[in-house]
């Protein structure tokens, strides 16, 4: 009976995640990706640059792309905070839930990316 229940809470689960994705559309679930690819794969502050091998993606592309990911979730959270005002019911909850979304990976993004930036401006 437990596991029963422990399978239906799994199965409810799954439903809601695909539920948010469905309410994101693809290009944001992409850009939420991105952002959490670059993230994860963040280099350590002061890493040297490598222009060749897999090396590459982590420290050269990701500290290009980081500021661009940053102002496409910003310019994401003005449109959705703009359609936001010109909806109501479910549209306007899920405009509001996108603002959300964005604007906490922002600020995880920013934490995350700012010890990197120091180092590399001092």
């Amino acid at each position: 009976m437990l596991v029963s229940m422990q399978l239906n809470q799994i199965l409810h689960l799954g439903a809601q995640m695909k539920s948010v994705l469905y309410d994101l559309r693809p290009m944001r679930v992409l850009l939420i990706l991105a952002v959490l690819i670059a993230i994860v794969f963040k280099p350590a502050p002061g890493t040297e640059l490598l222009y060749e091998g897999w090396a590459v993606f982590n420290t050269l592309l990701l500290p290009v792309l980081s500021p661009i990911l940053l102002m496409l979730l910003w310019l994401d959270s003005l449109i959705a905070k703009l359609w936001s005002t010109q909806t109501e019911g479910k549209e306007q909850k899920r405009y509001k839930m996108i603002l959300r979304i964005n604007l906490t990976l922002s600020i995880i993004f920013i934490i995350v990316w700012y010890p990197y930036f120091k180092a590399l401006a001092g």
